[in-house]
């Protein structure tokens, strides 16, 4: 049966995903077009408002978070 998935980060809405098996937060980002081991795709996260960034400077997405 599928089913569509709203993946947040906090309470702002990120995207849907439609499909037929439960998720992981990485893999529900992957549908989304983000690898959350890609520092481009975190750096892209982080300045659409919802990514992180490290004290060393390091962009990341908080998948325990989400």
């Amino acid at each position: 049966m599928e089913k569509i998935i709203n993946v947040y980060s906090g309470s702002k809405k990120i995207g849907e995903v439609r499909t037929n098996r439960n998720l992981t937060a990485e893999e529900a980002l992957w549908s989304l077009g983000y690898d959350v081991n890609s520092q481009e795709d975190c750096h892209k996260a982080y300045e659409e408002g919802w990514g992180c960034l490290d004290d060393c400077g390091n962009y990341f997405i908080d998948v325990e978070f989400n």
